[in-house]
């Protein structure tokens, strides 16, 4: 049962506002002056204190949430104003997103979009292109269109499912003059024309190595194909702060327009640490961003950039030192198993993909072993990357291997996205005492496709499957891997409490999420899933200020509401920032 906090008498409160008002406009700038925002109601997601209409702020920090009547003894001892701003609105712990890509925001909103779905970002909409001929002439009518100031022309959101076969010869034949960027809808895989192939081999790439992910004569690159052999020659170009600041800013707003106070950055470093570090600072690490980031530094891809996996190691003992308000090291570390949910290369098991063929490894079983030894005895928390229900075995037998050979109590060991996963892979993650953070957008965008091509329909139902997981107290977040679904936590949580796909159908109810256990898992279990649950994710003393301004209360809208509730902005820190209005930029696969 919920419970409700007692409304002041209006006397009090009238009294209490007075006195606010009457406070020296000096007074209220001291160090240790108090702000209270008062709220129709305040959702604080502390079980012991489920909801208030009050909260007194001082600095950065909470000292006390309830009613004006209830904070009185704060008031009566410090300078203080009382801000009935938020008097209309419900507060809520600010939300938090635990894996998306600030990165890979900048990157999609530099390049056009054709994709296989609808979306919609700010009152921006995108519109589905299915069907070959149809994405070939989307792609012909944007590069048109293009500006030609820019020196590449880049795309992003092609599937082949829907979009057919790309080649290097189909892209020569819309230009063979202007390099061509084809990013695929999972950023996982690329196609380039002959223009960009000539740009990337004067930037140094050799095209006469063999490597099995990479197809030199189509210029199709995937997986550690594009990881390794192709970005480190695009990244000047992607992370160009001329073109990828505004799509960082985007991206920061964006978050902001949703709600979102934090998120972890689950690839840090991943193409190009100085260069996504120094992105990071421009555009989020300044007194205007609303937003913090936990940095989640992909060590194996740092240490291929390095060339030590030591000298990597030694790069990721020196974070936490450089910690801001903004961005934040604290111990956890991002590793990849399998391949991509979104091009179906995820690793399998028996019987594998209808159509026969093989799902990808993006690191190689040996070296992700090794990988994951070294961090794990060094004490840091693992997140993995892993689609399928193969991936996820290499995963749980090597924290299986890690556990008999060096016990951890609270390691937080966390899978990441868990795309596809049959029950058995559930009980074994609340054995070994791992954690899941989801991706449960992957069933509504994918369930109705995947029931047709890959999985067919019963394993298509156990897409991201999170309630035998809840059921069993496996700790579980829903996060957006934006720009791969919408960094929308409250239509995250309506997709994960409802399982209903893109058509309407309904797919294993038993493995919906209850209305609580979604809340928490956008809020408070959010932030256990990145080691910050002190610090963020419910209203109460000594936690950061941080809220999402709403129009209603998430219990009250319930399942079917969840999807429509509206963002004022929020309060990051103790200060409030409104959401800027729709500015037309690209993403909400919502209809």
């Amino acid at each position: 049962m919920r419970l409700s906090v007692k409304p002041m008498k209006s006397a009090a409160l009238v009294a209490l506002l007075a006195m606010a008002l009457a406070a020296p406009a000096a007074a209220r700038q001291q160090p240790d002056a108090i702000t209270v925002f008062v709220a129709k109601k305040i959702v604080t997601m502390n079980p012991s204190q489920p909801t208030a209409t009050a909260v007194a702020i001082r600095g950065r920090e909470i000292v006390s949430v309830g009613s004006l009547e209830d904070l009185k003894p704060w008031l009566a001892l410090y300078p203080h104003r009382i801000d009935a701003t938020f008097k209309d609105k419900v507060l809520m712990p600010g939300l938090i997103d635990p894996h998306m890509h600030p990165m890979l925001g900048a990157i999609a909103f530099q390049t056009t979009w054709i994709t296989p779905e609808p979306w919609n970002i700010m009152g921006r909409k995108t519109l589905a292109t299915n069907g070959q001929a149809a994405y070939r002439a989307a792609l012909k009518a944007a590069f048109a269109a293009r500006d030609t100031s820019s020196p590449v022309f880049m795309t992003w959101g092609f599937s082949a499912d829907t979009h057919g076969e790309l080649s290097r010869d189909v892209l020569d034949s819309v230009s063979k003059d202007v390099p061509i960027l084809v990013l695929q809808r999972s950023l996982h895989e690329a196609y380039v024309n002959t223009a960009m192939m000539t740009l990337l081999k004067s930037r140094g790439l050799d095209d006469s190595k063999e490597h099995p992910q990479v197809d030199w004569k189509t210029s199709h690159f995937w997986e550690d194909g594009l990881f390794a052999v192709v970005l480190p020659y695009l990244a000047s170009t992607l992370l160009d702060p001329a073109s990828a600041d505004p799509g960082y800013l985007k991206t920061r707003d964006y978050l902001n327009y949703n709600g979102v106070t934090t998120v972890a950055d689950m690839n840090t470093g991943g193409t190009n640490y100085e260069l996504e570090m120094a992105s990071l600072k421009r555009n989020f690490d300044t007194p205007d961003s609303p937003v913090r980031v936990r940095l989640t530094p992909d060590v194996y891809k740092l240490s291929l950039t390095l060339k030590s996996p030591d000298a990597a190691m030694r790069l990721v003992e020196g974070l936490k030192a450089q910690n801001t308000r903004h961005l934040i090291f604290n111990n956890g570390v991002k590793l990849f198993a399998d391949g991509a949910m979104f091009s179906q290369a995820m690793q399998l098991n028996a019987p594998g993909y209808i159509d026969g063929h093989k799902g990808e490894w993006i690191t190689q079983p040996g070296p992700f072993e090794d990988f994951a030894r070294r961090y794990w005895n060094a004490g840091y928390q693992i997140h993995v990357h892993t689609n399928g229900d193969g991936g996820a075995r290499l995963v749980l037998d090597t924290l299986q291997k890690l556990q008999d050979e060096k016990p951890r109590a609270d390691a937080r060991f966390t899978i990441e996205h868990y795309g596809y996963a049959d029950d058995g892979t559930s009980r074994r993650i609340a054995r070994l005492g791992a954690q899941v953070s989801a991706n449960p957008f992957y069933l509504y965008d994918l369930g109705d496709r995947y029931a047709e091509k890959g999985l067919g329909s019963d394993r298509a139902a156990r897409i991201a499957p999170l309630g035998g997981l809840a059921n069993r107290g496996v700790p579980v977040a829903l996060h957006s891997d934006f720009p791969m679904a919408p960094a929308e936590p409250f239509f995250l949580a309506w997709t994960a409490a409802s399982r209903q796909t893109m058509s309407g159908k309904v797919f294993a109810p038993a493995e919906r999420l209850t209305l609580d256990q979604a809340i928490r898992a956008v809020t408070i279990d959010a932030a256990y899933m990145i080691g910050m649950e002190t610090e963020l994710g419910s209203i109460e003393a000594g936690k950061l200020a941080d809220f999402a301004v709403l129009d209603k209360d998430p219990y009250e809208a319930g399942v079917g509401g969840l999807r429509d509730i509206k963002v004022w902005g929020t309060v990051f820190e103790g200060r409030p920032f409104q959401a800027k209005p729709a500015m037309g930029a690209g993403a909400s696969a919502k209809p």
